[in-house]
């Protein structure tokens, strides 16, 4: 990958987007649809509102850097921090956050419960479902429903599936948000967005006792399986936090859901 503000690689795609920023993507394809999901999320407008320049926020599952150009967008002057484990994302974020949003640190690096390595499936077809912890079958049957709610069925779903869970495995480096906060030297977290696919606890149990009081909001894609997101609904209020939780309309059918939880105490 090139440098900041250099051209990017050969394996990259320039895309448009809607506001007519030019980005660069591992996948051509899907940049459109997780755009929108981002810009459309309404949890996600309200984790920043309020928020004010020099507010920290750690982006947790940072792919290409969609959600960290949409929050400095409503929030000129927000100092994000973006977590990214995936090298061909992190490329496209590092030269995204150079061409337009100059208050992203890109980290390289997944976030746990503990510091170390860790297997990330990488999907090339679809990074943004690539996981620590991969399930190809729920991945494919929350992929079935998207593409249904989207008026997209039979023949044509399953075509467009065809090769999107085919993966590749790589080491990657696991850092935590208390290790995250000593090295950067962050007083306080005015918001933690977390989406990283099925790993969503563990991020939490790398918060650590000692950190949480700086936490101020939580922004997060849950998936519901064995009860996740109640469990951490409930962790969040016995944390000092007020809980929301919704689904988006195209993710209906789906175990993925958005919770948001405000510090009230």
């Amino acid at each position: 990958m090139a440098g900041p503000g250099e051209a990017p690689a050969d394996r990259t795609y320039e895309i448009t987007l809607p506001d007519t920023r030019r980005i660069v993507s591992p996948e051509p394809h899907q940049v459109a649809v997780l755009w929108r999901d981002v810009t459309g999320n309404e949890l996600y407008a309200r984790g920043v509102e309020g928020l004010a320049a020099g507010d920290v926020v750690f982006d947790v599952g940072a792919n290409i850097g969609l959600a960290a150009l949409f929050f400095t967008g409503l929030v000129p002057g927000l100092r994000v921090y973006a977590f990214e484990p995936a090298e061909d994302c992190f490329a496209c974020l590092k030269e995204n956050a150079a061409r337009h949003a100059r208050g992203v640190t890109p980290v390289q690096a997944a976030v746990g419960a503990h510091e170390g390595t860790a297997e990330l499936t990488y999907y090339p077809q679809s990074p943004a479902q690539s996981s620590l912890f991969p399930d190809e079958d729920e991945d494919r049957r929350n992929s079935l429903a998207y593409l249904a709610n989207s008026g997209i069925h039979g023949d044509s779903a399953r075509a467009f599936l065809a090769e999107m869970h085919q993966g590749r495995r790589c080491l990657v480096r696991v850092t935590t948000v208390a290790a995250a906060v000593a090295e950067h030297a962050v007083d306080e977290i005015a918001l933690l967005k977390i989406d990283v696919e099925r790993a969503e606890q563990h991020v939490l149990d790398g918060i650590g006792d000692a950190c949480w009081p700086r936490v101020r909001r939580v922004v997060a894609e849950v998936h519901n399986t064995d009860g996740r997101l109640s469990a951490i609904a409930e962790q969040l209020s016995w944390r000092g936090f007020d809980v929301e939780t919704g689904q988006e309309p195209l993710l209906a059918g789906t175990d993925v859901h958005m919770l948001l939880a405000v510090r009230s105490r």
